[in-house]
């Protein structure tokens, strides 16, 4: 009831609006101020009030409104009237939507009076006098991607983050403890740069080996296509899911072979775009056929990814000692151990579960960890460390209180 009559105060329209109430929503600007070509605005909040008669914030060229595009749906239509503005948009979520339109200061003004007018009020006037560390928080929580994602977030906002770096300092003059406890939170940094989008992991090997059927049986459903014809998969195909609370966007590439074909050359090529900035590789090698000279290949390119015997449930072809995978030319002295699994009999899968958290995250979440979560505060960390390793404590104390804001 509380909502409704919020929304009732900000449909009267510009100048109209009575401000004593809470926000319905909060619009952020991913562009930087000042003219350029194009604005982006995040807006959060029930998109649904936005569609609201006489007067729906955006009319679509489909006619389609704007709580019933689907998530990941572009749509191209106008906001406002006299003059209207061109603009371009995305659901990324069920309350969550990027605007995109003309860079003009003006322009970018009008929309953003307009979503003010709707109870849709900047970061800025919501949150006034905030720290910028404040804000982060407030950012991050929208986007977090788990329930356990926004409990570290918050937490960092309660003061983890602040707390862990306070030791830090305080642990002067001592620099092996300073180091020690300051490692104890950069080591988190990767982690705490997932909790707004998710961790990459990227599955590799050669055609046939069941990279798709293994991405359909860790997020549940039949997200990629299987079929016996080598080079099926022609391009990077993505599902999302969670581990442990954490959000993953798995990846089937191309199969790798030789003598591939125009098409499939260019496939490939993408999927090595595509593991060189994952999070995790998963090389696949098919445990009932003979090791092929692709496979060696693949080994060789790829020595520290997790390496799975898939079809476990068919007659071995070959051993997980085998010479050829263990040979000191691929793996050094990683000799990296093979997890038997199998997409269609379950064997492995959660055992590969476990491994792929425990690759990922440098311990099990069992409480409110200290963790960085921007490029900005990972940044700052970085340079704490570096005048840390200097003997420089007042870069040190400099760089922690930078990291929350101060």
């Amino acid at each position: 009831m509380e909502n409704r009559q919020v929304t009732e105060r900000w449909r009267a329209g510009p100048g109209e609006e009575d401000s004593s109430g809470p926000p319905l929503g909060t619009v952020q600007r991913l562009t930087p101020a000042g003219r350029g070509a194009v604005a982006t605005l995040r807006l959060t909040g029930p998109l649904a009030e936005l569609d609201i008669p006489p007067r729906p914030l955006f009319c679509a060229a489909s006619g389609m409104a704007l709580s019933q595009l689907p998530s990941g749906r572009i749509a191209f239509g106008t906001v406002g009237q006299d003059p209207a503005e061109e603009v371009v948009v995305c659901r990324l979520r069920t309350d969550v939507m990027e605007l995109h339109c003309h860079g003009g200061e003006a322009a970018l003004r009008r929309i953003m009076d307009d979503l003010a007018s709707r109870g849709f009020l900047s970061c800025d006037a919501v949150w006034p006098g905030t720290t910028q560390f404040e804000r982060e928080c407030h950012e991050a929580l929208a986007l977090a991607q788990t329930q356990l994602a926004a409990n570290l977030v918050v937490a960092q906002r309660c003061g983890a983050l602040r707390h862990a770096l306070e030791q830090v300092t305080a642990a002067h003059p001592d620099l092996s403890l300073a180091s020690e406890r300051l490692d104890a939170v950069w080591r988190w940094r990767r982690a705490g740069l997932r909790l707004t989008r998710p961790f990459r992991v990227a599955l590799v090997g050669r055609p046939n080996v069941g990279k798709s059927s293994l991405i359909n049986a860790l997020v549940g459903y039949e997200r990629s296509i299987v079929f016996d014809a080598p080079g099926t998969t022609r391009d990077v195909v993505t599902a999302e899911t969670a581990l442990a609370g954490w959000g993953l966007q798995l990846a089937d590439t191309a199969g790798f072979r030789t003598g591939a074909g125009e098409l499939e050359t260019l496939a490939m090529q993408r999927a090595r775009d595509w593991l060189a900035e994952a999070d995790l590789v998963l090389l696949v090698l098919d445990r009932s056929q003979p090791l092929t000279d692709e496979d060696r290949a693949l080994c060789h390119d790829y020595p520290q990814s997790l390496w799975l015997a898939n079809k476990a449930d068919l007659a071995p072809a070959w051993q997980v000692r085998d010479p050829l995978i263990h040979s000191p030319e691929i793996a050094g002295e990683l000799q990296p151990d093979l997890l038997p699994v199998s997409a269609v009999s379950g064997l492995g899968l959660q055992e590969l579960k476990q491994q792929i958290i425990e690759r990922l995250l440098p311990a099990l979440v069992s409480g409110p960890v200290a963790l960085p979560f921007t490029c900005r505060q990972v940044s700052h960390l970085d340079q704490a460390r570096a005048s840390l390793l200097q003997g420089d404590w007042d870069g040190l104390t400099r760089e922690c209180a930078l990291v929350v804001g101060d």
